[in-house]
């Protein structure tokens, strides 16, 4: 009788431990729903917000739509695409996103579901890239320039590249990510100036997401730093090329 007390005890102590952390967890997403806020704004407060260079640009039109034009310094992330919700979460959240489409709905929608991801200042342009235009603001023609210089690796291969004695600078980027592409240069420079001293190598994380799991990669681009394997200094978002090589050159001494 008293084993059978004893049981009921602890059934009873795992149910209400259990309600608690749901509890906690729910109070925790409807704390930062409400943190988190959309502002429609109109061409000309877009454009003086994303000249601040406080955030990030994101397009969510097609593939064929951006070609005739995007603004300068977007990232285009197609609302349609099955992976939609995936490539988000690869931006940082830390940072206020502009978003836009062609005039407006998908990018309404998108904005709800940047809300239910975790980002916290969100601004949607109404009427889209139509009323930027409009405006008379400028857009740009995307390049389609290959990058034979980004790689696509298994977690075990990027393991065993880790196992040199030299250190590794990896860059975990995206083709899509705007910032990502802008540091692509400075990252290929430095591999060029230091070839003989570092290992650097630039991961598409879209397609090695076995990597991204394992060492945690969020809000592209990150930069790991590695010395014999061991994970030696990270830093997420862009990077000046200056601060970039003090921290290489700490593990070079």
């Amino acid at each position: 009788m008293r084993n059978e007390q004893r049981k009921n005890t602890i059934l009873a102590i795992a149910i209400i431990f259990a309600a608690i952390i749901f509890i906690g967890n729910c109070d925790k997403n409807e704390s930062q729903n409400e943190r988190s806020i959309i502002e429609n704004i109109d061409a000309v407060k877009f454009k003086e917000l994303i000249q601040s260079g406080n955030g990030n640009i994101l397009d969510v039109r097609t593939p064929e739509e951006v070609l005739r034009g995007k603004i300068s310094n977007a990232s285009t992330v197609n609302f349609y695409n099955e992976d939609f919700t995936a490539k988000i979460n690869l931006i940082q959240k830390n940072r206020p996103i502009y978003v836009y489409c062609r005039s407006g709905a998908r990018s309404s929608q998108a904005a709800e579901i940047l809300k239910e991801n975790g980002f916290i200042k969100i601004y949607n342009l109404v009427g889209g890239i139509s009323g930027w235009e409009n405006h008379g603001f400028p857009v740009v023609r995307p390049e389609n320039v290959f990058d034979e210089k980004i790689q696509t690796m298994s977690l075990a291969d990027f393991n065993n590249l880790l196992k040199t004695d030299k250190p590794v600078l990896a860059n975990f980027h995206t083709q899509w990510c705007s910032p990502c592409i802008k540091m692509a240069p400075i990252v290929d420079g430095i591999a060029e100036k230091y070839k003989n001293k570092v290992v650097v190598v630039r991961i598409d994380i879209d397609n090695s997401k076995e990597i991204g799991n394992a060492y945690s990669i969020q809000g592209v681009p990150v930069f790991i730093l590695f010395k014999r394997g061991e994970e030696k200094w990270k830093h997420n978002g862009e990077i000046s090329e200056t601060k970039l090589l003090d921290e290489i050159n700490i593990l070079i001494q």
